[in-house]
């Protein structure tokens, strides 16, 4: 019992730490994003911090990176089309003309078709990584996933959050 107690507490103050930090490093945070949303689009697979985890081998940790770089390229791309997309769309809310949902369609239908791209893209990549892990490190990861959302749901505690 007690050990649950001291368990418990240290995952909250774990993540009360990782909060505070990820508050405090608006930059980093900026940098970090694009991270960020590879990790999200890869399901979690390329998440540094678990990669590192896994202990990966040499030639695991290239192939990995190569899918990594691919990806990133695949990112830019998308961000960029995006932004134009989105500005296009900016341009006739503010403009002084009337404006439908059918002056600003065809963007946001390619603003959609771009996310499933990626997304699938980003599915590709997580599969690539599961393929090259060993079946004791993909254990691993389940575990190391299982844990984070175990925090992740005590953080929603505290903060009195319903999923």
């Amino acid at each position: 019992m007690k050990t649950n107690s001291i368990t418990s507490g240290i995952r909250t103050a774990t993540a009360a730490l990782l909060l505070v930090i990820s508050f405090s490093s608006p930059v980093a945070a900026q940098v970090d994003a694009m991270v960020q949303a590879r990790i999200t689009a890869t399901f979690g697979l390329m998440s540094p911090k678990l990669l590192k985890a896994l202990n990966l081998t040499p030639e695991q940790s290239a192939k990995i990176e190569a899918g990594k770089d691919a990806f990133r390229e695949a990112q830019r791309a998308y961000l960029n089309e995006v932004r134009v997309l989105r500005k296009e769309v900016g341009d006739k809310l503010f403009g002084s003309n009337r404006v439908t949902e059918a002056d600003v369609a065809r963007q946001i239908a390619k603003i959609a078709e771009l996310r499933e791209k990626i997304l699938r893209d980003g599915f590709k990549i997580a599969l690539d990584v599961r393929n090259a892990l060993t079946p004791e490190q993909l254990a691993k990861a389940a575990a190391i996933r299982q844990q984070l959302q175990e925090i992740q749901s005590e953080v929603r505690e505290l903060y009195n959050e319903t999923q």
